[in-house]
């Protein structure tokens, strides 16, 4: 498992948004304070709204801002929005198993997919236990 350039721009983006939170910030904004590109900055920012984690404000004071409270985002939300589930092997895809030992609704066929399943499990767990909130004093303020 690895995890992308495009999921740490998302926690930078996330963080900014979080450290002004209630403020709506423009997306060239944040692209210049979290030194991300723009064009990722926007394309990120469009998975977030459609996850729901941010919203968007059109006109002249347009921009983006957080749509449910800081403390409630964790980094398993931001990695869910912008590339699914975690997922350690094929075989643990929920809706469609890709296993030739899977038998029905349970990974019971094989022993390493059921440990590959609770290690899984795990890490998703360790990154839910992770608010946002825990990286805005790095983040600074927009004024």
């Amino acid at each position: 498992m690895r995890l992308t350039q495009e999921i740490d721009y998302a926690f930078r983006i996330i963080a900014h948004l979080a450290s002004n939170e209630g403020k709506v910030i423009g997306a060239p904004k944040i692209a210049r304070a979290m030194d991300v590109p723009e064009r990722f900055t926007l394309r990120i920012l469009r998975k977030l709204n459609l996850a729901g984690l941010t919203r968007s404000k059109r006109g002249a004071n347009g921009g983006y801002i957080l749509n449910k409270p800081a403390a409630s985002i964790t980094l398993y939300d931001i990695i869910l929005a912008v590339d699914g589930p975690i997922e350690l092997n094929r075989c643990l895809h929920a809706d469609d198993p890709q296993c030739n030992r899977y038998e029905g609704k349970a990974i019971q066929g094989c022993k390493f997919h059921r440990t590959l399943y609770g290690i899984q499990e795990e890490v998703i767990q360790q990154f839910q236990n992770v608010p946002i909130t825990n990286f805005i004093e790095t983040v600074e303020a927009e004024d």
